[in-house]
């Protein structure tokens, strides 16, 4: 018996990233070329989306800076 639990593999297309960050889609490619977002998947040739659950722990990560830049105070 397996003890692994699986992480289920939503995926979210741009859209969606845009209106969960209020980031402007230049500014989440240009965060993603610099290495600052996550990487996409391209599902077809048409079209390309993120894991859902790399997306909420790149969010979960912004928030433990904001956290820890708040203590130094």
């Amino acid at each position: 018996m397996s003890t692994d639990i699986a992480i289920p593999r939503r995926t979210i297309r741009i859209r969606q990233v845009v209106r969960k960050t209020g980031l402007t889609e230049s500014s989440i490619w240009r965060l993603t070329n610099q290495g600052q977002f996550p990487q996409p998947v391209k599902l077809s040739p048409g079209c390309t989306a993120w894991f859902e659950h790399e997306f909420d722990a790149w969010l979960d990560g912004k928030s433990s800076q904001r956290e820890a830049v708040g203590s130094d105070k």
